[in-house]
């Protein structure tokens, strides 16, 4: 089965961010988060979005925890852009660690080749770019979302068409952020929102900017686990599972 992203436009939800700094946040993120699918008869099944991280040498899908409650490691495929194809994790070498209290795993890639041809097709981030302090001093205005969630996929043929969504919005708490029914395009334009099913697992990035004009500072803060359409987006901080990430190497 073939596979194609769709072009998207960045939304905001009462977040202040310009068109331009917009798309190229837009670009930035869409090369880091990857859709996970169940493979299910012989083809690939929208289930959620992970982000391919490194530590030195050892490449790893970081995602939500919950996923693996709708799916086994070897049940995944994701797709390979430069391939224009989706690859199943069934014949592939892997270690799952899972947090015992977060909603936060990991999926590491014990098979060398394979975790090469992810890193060919997909820009990973080091552990060392995942925000792991708290900095309740410093917390920014912004966060940022980028994922693949199902109702935006579709099939023609033998090819899945999936559109992303990425979402600027601001901050409720420490581990929510605002997510309304509808939400304004970066070009101007009112839109209803996406339900986010099949985004769990995604990266959620601070956007820190020290000057209006300087270039913007993408922090990794947290991971996307769960939504209440209309009300908010719940995430897993970062900061609440250093030790998972120290266990990605080993």
């Amino acid at each position: 089965m073939a596979w194609q992203a769709v072009d998207t436009v960045p939304i905001s939800i009462e977040a202040q961010i310009s068109s331009a700094r917009a798309e190229a946040v837009r670009a930035a993120l869409l090369m880091r988060a990857l859709p996970l699918a169940r493979w299910m008869h012989g083809r690939a099944e929208p289930l959620a979005t992970a982000t391919l991280v490194n530590e030195g040498a050892t490449t790893a899908l970081l995602t939500a925890a919950h996923v693996f409650e709708h799916a086994a490691a070897g049940d995944l495929a994701v797709p390979l852009p430069r391939e224009h194809a989706w690859a199943s994790l069934a014949p592939v070498r892997l270690r799952v660690i899972v947090h015992p209290e977060r909603d936060l795993a990991l999926v590491r890639i014990d098979d060398a080749a394979f975790a090469r041809r992810l890193r060919a097709n997909w820009m990973p981030v080091p552990t060392s770019h995942l925000h792991l302090e708290d900095d309740e001093g410093a917390r920014p205005c912004v966060y940022v979302v980028a994922g693949y969630p199902a109702s935006q996929t579709r099939r023609i043929g033998a090819e899945m068409l999936m559109k992303p969504v990425v979402v600027f919005t601001r901050p409720l708490d420490g581990e929510k952020l605002a997510y309304a029914r509808t939400a304004e395009r970066i070009d101007g334009l009112s839109i209803h929102t996406p339900a986010l099913d099949g985004v769990s697992g995604a990266l959620v990035w601070a956007v820190h900017e020290d000057e209006p004009a300087a270039d913007c500072r993408l922090r990794a803060a947290a991971v996307q686990v769960a939504f209440a359409h209309g009300n908010y987006v719940r995430t897993e901080p970062l900061r609440s599972a250093p030790a998972l990430f120290g266990r990605i190497a080993r």
